[in-house]
Order: structure tokens, then sequence, then C-alpha cells
């Protein structure tokens, strides 16, 4: 999963590629090389300012160290409207460390304030796609980090692209950047009239763009550069218009970051909610902690987990919101098993920017509280405060909330869902579920189960009032909020709300593991999880229905990605994982 840092050097004080044996930019000004090749060549800053649509979407091959991406900041934030928003993908091999990213910047002044920007939410050392939102919103990255073989999958799923940047290296150095096999999906990729910008004028490259369905313009090159080409896509897709309204059933934490995220991309929401308000069900809880569950395999569990969580900080980061606490997150190793869990994970997957080791001198500092136990730090993760989370969430004048609004089944015909409310009808052709718990009841579905859970509140006490973030070991337990501290959750297949005894003492018995001391108890809370047989999230379509559902306690973490998933799906986006994770996650999975 680990994924090589760009190997690089300086030839005559210019950023050198040590594999491709090639300059990254122009040896004269790569902001200049930027403007006059790519925002002037697919004339950018006009279609910016003329846009009437929500979104505009740029591909690009070859992110280097962003400069192309930050001179496309520039020009959007500048001549966009607020509420639209830019869809930026961007294919490399590898990622600059960040130290280096900092270092090459500091020449580049004029995009110093946003560079800035997306230095606090820079990509991990990760293969894979990672989505970034930056700007309030504004902008979503989609950065694909890997070698196009094995990541131009990802590139199949792109539709709808407004203009795209070639900037791979130079041809004959990088002949893979240029084949009639990758032109073909960009060609694909491409709305009717997409234009494309390259600084090259290989008789290679126009041959192949050609041949692709690309009509071609060779114009004045940037510098000592004679040439350069642009264009049109003559053979791209014709875009459908998306649908207007989407209704979300459920008002959790999973349906809450839905209607945010259709909302965003200028979607009218109908949400409706059975109890008479938002956040009745598992969402009700105090709070939820929010870190990874990492593992050292890659496969498309491990993946998931990291990326998810990777997006989930970022979200959260973006969002402004007092509702998200990031304190970091430090999980004990408490036994046997997450002994051998952490040593294969720091084998393979060793990554102090997501995690960092520490002793149980070094945990008993970071908490608060004396511990005896090393474990791993979470530096980005943190708490949420569902209740506050959501109502920031659905604050918008594009989500229309229903309350009270109990749905006792669902029918589909020719596109349609239909369902009743009381005597009252209602028709939608996109309908998601993110009911939880209670998706099994008008949904039928394989792999989903029910678990209960149940947390236990403790009063106000000295010995654990120093605590300052959440600890993890077999149960965990939070800070002191609204004056109580959290320690959860059992899990159990229990089928009622009433609190349970012998739950609150299972529970305190796990608190010993992080804390062996006498605490008081004040209270608790129950709800109901969904779990599936592989314990992913189920996040897709079965029978012309959307489903978000199964985040069982990780909703925190797998909810935000979730939605951009499904947003995706409805709204004919790239999503923002590769094909295998997707699958994973698919609902059908069990049939």
């Amino acid at each position: 999963m680990n994924s090589e840092f760009a190997p690089f050097s300086y030839k005559d004080n210019n950023l050198f590629s040590q594999e491709f044996d090639d300059l990254y930019s122009s040896a004269k000004g790569a902001v200049e090389e930027s403007e006059y090749v790519f925002i002037n060549g697919n004339n950018l800053h006009n279609r910016f300012r003329e846009l009437k649509d929500q979104t505009f979407y740029i591909g690009e091959i070859g992110f280097g160290v962003g400069i192309n991406f930050l001179t496309t900041c520039r020009s959007w934030l500048k001549n966009s409207q607020k509420d639209q928003v830019l869809t930026f993908y961007s294919f490399d091999k590898y990622l600059f460390q960040l130290k280096d990213f900092k270092k090459i910047l500091d020449t580049y002044p004029e995009l110093k304030e946003y560079r800035e920007e997306f230095e606090k939410s820079y990509p991990k050392n990760v293969k894979g796609v990672q989505k970034i939102s930056l700007f309030e919103g504004r902008i979503s990255l989609n950065l694909v980090i890997g070698d196009i073989n094995q990541t131009q999958e990802y590139l199949e799923l792109i539709k709808g692209v407004d203009a795209w940047f070639l900037d791979g290296f130079s041809p004959s150095k990088n002949p893979d950047l240029w084949s009639k096999k990758l032109f073909d999906l960009i060609s694909h990729s491409c709305k009717r009239h997409a234009t494309f910008a390259t600084y090259t004028s290989a008789g290679t490259v126009k041959q192949n763009l050609r041949e692709s369905g690309f009509d071609i313009k060779k114009i004045n090159g940037f510098s000592n550069k004679r040439h350069m080409l642009k264009g049109i896509s003559s053979s791209g897709q014709k875009i459908t218009e998306n649908p207007s309204k989407v209704a979300v059933i459920g008002s959790g934490i999973a349906g809450c970051l839905l209607s945010y995220s259709l909302a965003k991309k200028g979607l009218q929401v109908d949400l409706f909610e059975q109890s008479d308000d938002i956040c009745s069900g598992a969402s009700s809880h105090e709070l939820l902690v929010a870190y990874p569950r990492l593992s050292s395999h890659d496969n498309a569990f491990g993946r998931f987990n990291l990326l998810s969580y990777l997006y989930a900080v970022n979200f959260y980061d973006n969002l402004n919101s007092t509702a998200w606490q990031k304190t970091g997150v430090l999980v004990l190793n408490h036994d046997q098993n997450s002994n051998k869990r952490q040593e294969s994970l720091m084998q393979h997957r060793f990554d102090k920017d997501i995690y960092q080791h520490l002793s149980p001198e070094e945990a008993s500092t970071i908490s608060g509280i004396s511990i005896e136990l090393d474990g791993l730090l979470y530096r980005d993760a943190g708490y949420i405060l569902p209740r506050q989370l959501c109502e920031v969430l659905i604050d918008s004048p594009n989500i229309n909330l229903k309350t009270s609004s109990k749905i006792e089944s669902l029918s589909r015909d020719q596109k349609i869902t239909s369902f009743k409310i009381g005597s009252k009808e209602y028709k939608y052709k996109n309908v998601c579920l993110s009911t939880g718990s209670d998706t099994s009841k008008l949904l039928n579905i394989d792999g989903l189960s029910i678990k209960r859970g149940q947390t236990t509140h403790l009063e106000k006490d000295r010995n654990i009032s120093g605590i300052n973030l959440p600890i993890c070991a077999k149960g965990y337990v939070s800070p002191l909020v609204n004056n109580i501290h959290v320690v959860g959750s059992s899990y159990s297949d229990l089928e009622h709300l009433d609190i349970v005894q012998e739950e609150h003492l299972s529970n305190l018995e796990n608190l010993k593991i992080i804390h062996d001391g006498a605490v008081a108890v004040d209270s608790g809370k129950v709800g109901f999880r969904a779990v599936s047989k592989d314990h992913m999230p189920m996040v897709g379509e079965v029978d012309g229905i959307y489903i978000n559902t199964c985040h069982g306690s990780r909703a925190s973490i797998s909810a935000p990605i979730s939605a951009e998933i499904i947003s995706s799906y409805i709204l004919k986006e790239a999503p923002p994982l590769e094909i295998r994770e997707l699958q994973a996650l698919s609902p059908k999975r069990f049939n």
C-alpha cells in the first residue's frame, strides 16, 4: 500500500526526474508555462466565468508537484461562482514528500495562498485514489497514485470531463502516457466537444490523438518549444441531464452526509425521518470515536479502511465545525491479537504521517492519565458529536427535512420508486436508503444482521478527568464531553432498548484495561448497528434503489466516503475509490 516518493534531483536549478531522465517543467517558469499551455490552451478563464453548470470537470495526466492544479485553483476561485464546484482528476506514478513540495513551491510566491491551503490536506503516501476537498468544498481533487498501467481502470470510471491536461514526461521518455490505448480511455471520458492541451507536438502524439477521436490544432509553444497541441473531442459522450430531486430515507450520520453531498452538487433532497427528530437511531449516541482499523494486507478491506479514514479526516477538517474534535486517538495493544496486528501493520505499512508508535510512558504523557501499555497514536483522528454534526450537514436550502415520516414499504416500477406516508404517495427516480438497522424492513438484503450497542456514561471523576483524547483497547473511554465520559460499547443480540446492567458491567470491565480504578456510572445509551458478514459497509444499488448501510460502529469513518460514492453513482461521476473496493462494498456481494 505504500508508494515510493518521487525520485528527483536538480539539474541546472531545474526540477529533474531521475527515473524518466526529463524535466518536470520548462526551465523558464513553470507557472507561466502552466498558464500558457493548460489554462489558455483550454480557454479556462472564460469558460469558468461563463459556466452555467454546477460542476466543471478537469482530467490530468501527470500531477507532478501540482503546479497545474494550483494554477487552475487560482483561476477557478477568481472566475467561477461560489456555489460551483471544480472536480479535478489527476494521475501520477509518484507523490512528492511534503517537505520537498514545500521547498519546491517556495520558489513560486504567486501560488502561496493556494499551496498553503493544499498543504493542510496534503495527500498521504498511499497508492490508489485520494479524494481531497479544498477551499470549503469549492474544489475537489481526486488524485490517483500509481503506475498508469495499474490505475487506468479508474480512468474507465471517469465520465463528463470538460478539459484534459496532457502533461506526462516526454513521449520518448515515458511512452505509456501517450499511447493510443490511454488516449482511447481519455476520449471515452470526455463530454462532447471537451478540450485538451499539451506542451508536446510529437508526431506519435498527434497520430494517437486523431485516431482516438480528437480534432487537433498545432500552435506556438511556450518559451523555447516551437509548437504545442490543443484540440477538441469529436467523439465525446453526450451527457444526460442530472436528476433534479433525490429522496434520502434516514437522517442518521449516513443519511445526513449523503444529503449534504447531493445538495452540495446542486440537487434537491427530500430527507425522510420516521421519528420526530433527526439522529434517532445509532447516531443518537453522545459521541462517536473516529479512527481507522488499519490492515497490513493490500486488499479491498485494507484499502477501504485506510482511504475512507483519509477522506473522513479531510472532510471533517474542511467542514469547520466544532462537531469535529481532532484530538488524536490512542489505540492500546491490550492482548496477543492486538500485538500481532500492530507488529504486522508496522512491518508492512509504517507511515508516521498516519500513525505513531508510543511507549507506555509516551502514551501516558499524551493521553493525560497513567497508561501501562504501548500503542498507536492516530494524530489526525478524534471524535464527532453526531447530533451537532447532522444539524450542520442538513442546514441547506437544497435539503427538505420531513420528520415523522415512517415508510412501511417500497415499490419499483418503470424506473420509479414509490412509497406511501400515511395516505400520501411519493415517487422518485432516485431513492437512497440510509436506514441502518431498519434497512432489512424495507428491502430484502443478504448478509445483513443487527447488533445492539450500549454505551456507559461516567460521572466526572478526578481520576480520569485528565483524559484529553479517546483511548481504545477492548472498549474505549472518551474525554469529558457534556460533563460525562463515554465508555463503550457492548455488542450483543438483545432486541430491546432498555438499559441492561450486565452490559454496563461488561463495559466497565473492558475499561479496566485502560484505567483500573473506581468510577461512578451516570447513565447510558442504547442503539442498534447494521453489520454485514464481512464487516464492510453495503454501499451501492439493489433493484434500482441505492443502499448506504452496515457501517457498524465505524460510521464516523466510513460514511463520508460512502456518501460520495452514492452521489457519484447518481450524478454519473467517477466514485472516489477503485473498482475492487467498490465491488467489495456492493450490497449484492452476498447474493
